[in-house]
């Protein structure tokens, strides 16, 4: 690899471990030496391999163990050699070995050249982060971590799997997971720096929990702020985390619903609490970073509807779900006109929250809510309502931009005055 775009990779992979592991990260608690080499007729490029390892070793995904366990390169006298070699030579290397694979000799950290070049047909997501995996998977065996097998088919295999020749029904995974990461901190003697999204994932039980196993490694956000892992809940699980919101998990249909709206990239933001109960025991919800508010709400009657700004706003004011207006039994959308926005609520007999930027956002609902229909909505000639329900002499009333609705409570008529 020519020097520049070796120069740019370390420049990214700075940045990235930066990224991954924000202000706090522990420092070392024991740094391990290695040096780089090659062995035999080698065509893989020495450079590169040295890049691509230091990126592995240090990256807090990885055996680095958030941080804890600091991995050197020097010219001699190491804990390890990290050789990229021929096929010939690691086959001659021990009886254990084969001129296919990768292996690990006492000392000797062996990569194939040939799988170092090619990958190999089981792993699926490309040459670059099979790189990553052997070198994690090789490294793994000098920490003394042995071979695994697939625990459950469909989550993530572990890292010292052989995923190079099957993932026996495993998902393919770069990174040790947490259970190797717990060993080969004792295996050590260093502590685990865990990342947000795997503290939030240890305090729910982890695999025997409501998230179930997991099903990705810890990605990136798309971006570029935050970074999320999926689980094998049904219905979908998530653990979300950016250092402005902490994290948090969302899983079923509010995660579903989350999903339609665009992730972290549409109008809700990222989750700000996890799912929680509703106080009349009836729903379920998540609270979303958007400036200004942004929730889903679910109940097994209305489904999953977000509700957001100023309408979630006028909401709360009165009285969320066990006010007036119920749930959300619409998500957040536009009207004909294209000058408003509204929810629609699951209050027997309709209820909504309209908004404008001139008119603000107000509820209204019951008999009242069925007169302005009939009379058109907001294209009708009241337009859009300006105040909510109040309470006028023997009855209540909403006002509209152009005149005003009254409802008697006595008799349940409603009448309709144009200013």
């Amino acid at each position: 690899m020519a020097r520049v775009p070796r120069l740019l990779l370390a420049v990214l992979v700075a940045l990235a471990a930066v990224v991954l592991h924000p202000a706090g990260a522990s420092a070392a608690e024991r740094t391990v030496t290695y040096t780089v080499s090659t062995r035999g007729a080698v065509v893989g490029d020495l450079g590169h391999f040295a890049d691509v390892a230091r990126e592995a070793l240090t990256d807090p995904r990885g055996w680095s163990l958030g941080g804890t366990l600091g991995f050197q390169q020097v010219a001699s006298g190491s804990d390890f050699d990290l050789v990229l070699a021929s096929p010939s030579v690691i086959a001659a290397a021990s009886p254990g070995c084969s001129a296919q694979w990768s292996c690990r000799v006492g000392r000797s950290v062996f990569i194939n050249d040939q799988r170092w070049r090619f990958g190999t047909s089981a792993w699926p997501h490309g040459l670059a982060l099979y790189q990553r995996y052997v070198i994690q998977h090789e490294v793994g065996h000098w920490i003394g971590i042995p071979h695994t097998d697939c625990p459950t088919a469909g989550r993530t295999a572990w890292v010292m799997q052989q995923q190079s020749i099957s993932l026996q029904g495993c998902q393919a995974n770069v990174w040790p997971v947490i259970a190797e990461r717990e060993l080969a901190g004792s295996r050590m003697g260093v502590s685990v720096a865990w990342s947000a999204v795997e503290a939030r994932y240890r305090a729910l039980g982890q695999g025997s929990g409501l998230l179930g196993v997991p099903v990705t490694w810890e990605h990136m956000a798309p971006d570029q702020v935050g970074r999320y892992q999926h689980y094998s809940r049904p219905g979908g699980a998530s653990i979300y985390w950016t250092a402005a919101t902490g994290a948090h998990e969302v899983y079923g249909a509010i995660r579903g619903r989350w999903a339609e709206t665009g992730w972290e990239l549409g109008p809700l933001g990222y989750p700000v609490t996890g799912e929680l109960g509703t106080p009349d025991g009836q729903g379920r919800f998540n609270h979303f970073s958007r400036p200004g508010g942004a929730s889903i709400y679910w109940t097994a009657a209305t489904g999953a509807h977000e509700v957001y700004g100023a309408i979630r706003g006028r909401w709360a004011e009165t009285g969320w779900e066990l006010g007036p207006l119920g749930y959300p039994v619409t998500g957040e959308l536009g009207t004909p006109d294209g000058q408003g926005r509204f929810n629609h609520f699951s209050r027997p007999g309709g209820a909504s929250i309209y908004w404008t930027a001139a008119t603000g956002a107000h509820e209204v609902y019951g008999p009242i809510r069925t007169a302005w229909a009939e009379t058109g909505w907001e294209l009708g000639p009241l337009g859009y309502p300006t105040s909510g329900v109040q309470a006028v002499e023997g009855g209540s009333r909403v006002e509209f931009q152009q005149g005003h609705i009254t409802l008697d409570d006595g008799t349940g008529e409603t009448e309709v005055v144009l200013d």
